[in-house]
């Protein structure tokens, strides 16, 4: 599964927009022919705290930039306004610049960079621990295993070190090689990112790590990083992915044939369930483990349809055409998930351009479109209480919208607009397609998954999303 990294580009100039309603709540039949506007009539530009010799500023929806490193008291934030955000604790250099990997735990986001592991709160983005990794990281585990992910890291060129590390305490639990080679063994060059013919790959599930490279699997416990089940490779196949979660997923390319396997930990060559693509058709990503899901492309790196499976025994379900609108190859630059797809039980949410468009994965067909900006892209966020949080994120001349949208009707029951001095920060993520956002309680997180240029980068942008 390629995650190649986009480049950075500059940002144009702001243009003033209309000055916007904080919140909107929908369209009612006895408010004329615009929609109802409610306006926030307490508006907080700014207010110092001191407390115990420490300073901490307050802002609301004030233009001005607020200070980035400050925590703040969540029971004022303003809808829309930004609560805190980080910049890369580490000067990124050529070959150590990609910030791939984002875990949650119930307060705290915890945040990769390349060579590091940092936790924050997520009411009040203070720092809660920080772990330096022992090389640059090359890959990590899209889930957690519990408290547990799994990373690999890069040492003198080589991606062959692995680590397990506790996401909620910061620590490194073990550190363990993914294979060992002798200097002219010419299976070094998969461990070269440079040079090789499929990308590393790791993922978690039940108390194991899974770790593919184009001509590898292995199989740890994640107790020790001690083999579990090893796979030598009896068939002209090359690994092209692994996924965990709520099963332990491998893809690999044999005889030009896409086959995903369904694999047991205690041995690989005898899987649970094997599924075969049709002829020469790609599969890109695993979306969802269960139900599983497919995202399958024409070999250029253009998705074309949802495949799903049985979880049980990896027979086809249905497939779903995606439509020209559909804008691609955004799962490109996360780990943590793909943005433009949102799986809820039986029921897939597709971003497109103008709009977010809710499938029934059971039989393939669409159930609704919600219509948003006509020239941005709609990411479906996470699904609550029957509501599913839509996303469209801000440029220089629109400010960035979150909805909450039926997941019956596809109705938006409100939406919150983000403040005007986010424009900026969601134009420089959301242009290389480096942003990943996530809803967690009342924050909207905006994540950089992709290259950091500076120090000066954003990893992640907190806003108030009550």
């Amino acid at each position: 599964m390629s995650r190649q990294q986009q480049p950075s580009y500059p940002l144009p100039p702001l243009q003033p927009p209309p000055s916007p309603s904080p919140v909107t709540p929908p369209y009612s039949p006895g408010s004329g022919t615009g929609r109802r506007k409610l306006w926030i009539t307490s508006l907080v530009l700014g207010v110092l705290l001191a407390c115990g010799g420490g300073v901490y500023a307050l802002w609301g929806g004030s233009d001005s930039p607020p200070n980035p490193s400050a925590a703040h008291d969540s029971g004022t934030a303003e809808a829309g306004a930004m609560v805190w955000k980080k910049t890369a604790r580490t000067e990124p250099s050529r070959g150590a610049n990609a910030a791939p990997g984002a875990w949650f735990t119930p307060t705290t986001v915890v945040k990769a960079e390349p060579d590091m592991m940092t936790a924050y709160d997520l009411k009040t983005g203070a720092k809660q621990w920080s772990l330096v990794l022992d090389g640059v990281l090359c890959a990590a585990s899209r889930d957690a295993d519990g408290d547990r992910v799994l990373i690999a890291v890069k040492a003198a060129g080589f991606c062959d070190g692995m680590a397990a590390i506790d996401i909620r305490r910061g620590v490194r639990l073990w550190s363990e090689p993914i294979a060992l080679h002798t200097g002219d063994d010419p299976d070094l060059d998969n461990f070269r990112p440079d040079k090789w013919k499929a990308e590393l790959e790791v993922a978690v599930n039940a108390g194991h790590g899974l770790i593919t490279w184009a001509t590898g699997a292995k199989i740890v416990s994640l107790a020790d990083g001690k083999p579990v089940g090893d796979s030598p490779q009896k068939e002209p196949c090359r690994y092209v992915g692994a996924a965990g979660g709520s099963q332990m997923l491998t893809l690999a390319r044999c005889d030009k044939r896409m086959r995903v396997r369904s694999q047991n930990p205690e041995a690989l060559d005898k899987p649970k369930w094997t599924w075969e693509g049709r002829g020469e058709e790609e599969v890109d990503e695993v979306l969802s483990t269960r139900p599983v899901v497919l995202l399958t492309s024409d070999g250029q790196g253009k998705p074309v349809q949802l495949v799903t499976l049985n979880d049980t025994d990896g027979k086809e379900r249905s497939r779903i055409e995606l439509r020209r609108d559909h804008d691609g190859n955004i799962c490109s630059a996360s780990v943590s998930k793909c943005p433009e797809y949102l799986i809820d039980g039986d029921t897939v949410y597709i971003a497109r351009k103008g709009s977010t468009t809710a499938y029934d994965l059971a039989n393939g067909r669409e159930k609704w479109t919600y219509k948003a900006d006509a020239n941005r892209t709609a990411f479906p966020v996470s699904v609550r209480d029957g509501q599913l949080a839509v996303y469209v994120p801000g440029t220089p001349e629109r400010v960035g919208e979150l909805s909450r949208v039926s997941t019956r009707t596809g109705e938006a029951a409100r939406t919150t607009h983000l403040a005007r001095d986010l424009r900026a920060i969601e134009w420089r993520l959301a242009r290389p397609r480096a942003l990943v956002s996530h809803l967690k309680g009342d924050r909207l997180l905006l994540l950089n998954e992709g290259l950091l240029d500076s120090q000066d980068a954003d990893v992640v942008v907190a806003v108030a999303a009550p």
